[in-house]
C-alpha cells in the first residue's frame, strides 16, 4: 500500500512519519510517500527511513493519476484534499479519510453542529449570518478612522479562554476512543500540554459530542479526526474547529497507543505504554518527544 500525506513539510507530517515507523505489524511493501507544495531544497537531503520517500507535490499527483489503485491518503493536512479534485476523489473512496466539502466552511459547520449536537455538553458558539460586512467603531469617530470591510468571514460569538484543549479521536470501530490533552499554544502550536482521563470531563463531553455527530453526519466521524474546545472561566465548553485529519502534534499520543496506521490496518488502538506520561502533568512539547521515541526504541 501508497500512503500518501500533503503538506508534509510541518508537524503533521513529521507525526505521520513516525507513526509510520512505529506501526505494530509493519509491511514491507507499504510506501510512505511525503509530498509538499513549496518545500525547502534541503528537505529532500535528509534522510529517509526505509518505506519512506520525500518527493515533490506534483510528482505525487502525477502518480495518482497514473495509477491510484493501491494509494490511500493519509490524514495529515485538509487543504490539500479540499483544492485538488484528484486527491478528494481519492479520499472518498475510502471511508476513514471521506469528506464532504463542507467540512470546510466554518459557518456551514457551526449551523449545522448547532442543530445535530443540541443539547450536548459542548456548546457551539452563536454563528451570525454575515459573511460580508462592514466594520466601525460604536464610538464616536472622525472620516474613515477605524473603519473598514471584511469578507469571507465567520463571525461567532467571543469567548473569553480559560482553558484549551485539543482532542485526537479514533472511531475505527463500534465506539470512539479519546486522547484528550490540554494545550498551551505560542506561534501556533502546543508548547505545553498535559494529557487529561478518557472519562474525565472534556473526554466525556467529546464522547457525547461525537455520538451525537454519529447519528446526523457518520462521514464526518468515521476515522481519525480531532477536535479543538475551549473552556470559558465559568466552565463551559465550547467547539471552536473539527479538523477530519490528526493534529499536528497528535504523535504525543503513541505512548497512550494512539496509531492510525495500526486502526487502519484493522488493530485498533493499543494498551498504553509504560514510559507514557501521566495524566494531568503539565510537560514541554519536547518532553513528550524524548517519551515518544523511548516508545519507538522499545517496538
Amino acid at each position: 500500500m501508497r500512503y500518501l500525506v500533503f503538506e508534509a513539510g510541518g508537524r503533521a507530517g513529521l507525526s505521520a512519519e513516525l507513526f509510520f515507523r512505529s506501526r505494530r505489524e509493519p509491511s514491507a511493501d507499504d510506501t510512505l510517500l511525503l509530498a509538499d507544495a513549496d518545500m525547502d531544497p534541503t528537505y529532500f537531503q535528509c534522510p529517509s527511513p526505509k518505506g519512506v520517500r520525500r518527493l515533490d507535490e506534483r510528482e505525487v499527483l502525477a502518480l495518482i493519476a497514473e495509477d491510484s489503485s493501491d494509494m490511500v491518503v493519509f490524514p495529515a493536512d485538509e487543504l490539500a484534499r479540499q483544492g485538488k479534485e484528484s486527491v478528494f476523489n481519492l479520499c472518498r473512496n475510502n471511508p476513514f479519510t471521506a469528506v464532504d466539502k463542507w467540512f470546510f466552511d466554518k459557518k456551514k459547520m457551526n449551523e449545522n453542529l448547532s442543530v445535530a449536537t443540541e443539547g450536548c455538553t459542548i456548546a457551539i458558539p452563536q454563528t451570525f449570518e454575515l459573511s460580508d460586512v462592514f466594520m466601525r467603531p460604536d464610538t464616536m469617530s472622525a472620516g474613515s478612522h477605524g473603519v473598514g470591510r471584511l469578507s469571507n468571514i465567520c463571525i461567532t460569538q467571543y469567548v473569553e479562554i480559560e482553558h484549551e484543549y485539543v482532542v485526537d479521536v479514533d472511531f475505527t470501530s463500534n465506539m470512539p476512543v479519546v486522547y484528550p490533552r490540554e494545550v498551551k499554544i505560542k506561534n501556533g502550536y502546543d508548547r505545553y500540554l498535559k494529557f487529561l482521563p478518557r472519562d474525565g470531563k472534556v473526554g466525556g463531553a467529546v464522547q457525547e459530542f461525537v455520538l451525537a455527530l454519529r447519528a446526523a453526519y457518520p462521514m464526518m466521524v468515521t476515522g481519525i479526526f480531532h477536535i479543538q474546545l475551549i473552556e470559558n472561566k465559568e466552565g463551559k465548553l465550547f467547539f471552536v474547529e473539527y479538523s477530519k485529519r490528526i493534529s499536528g502534534t497528535s504523535i504525543v499520543n503513541l505512548q497512550r497507543g494512539y496509531n492510525p496506521f495500526d486502526s487502519f490496518a484493522g488493530l485498533g488502538p493499543a494498551p498504553a505504554s509504560p514510559q507514557c506520561a501521566p495524566e494531568g502533568t503539565w510537560f514541554r512539547y519536547e518532553d513528550m518527544m524524548g517519551r515518544v521515541f523511548e516508545v519507538m526504541a522499545g517496538r
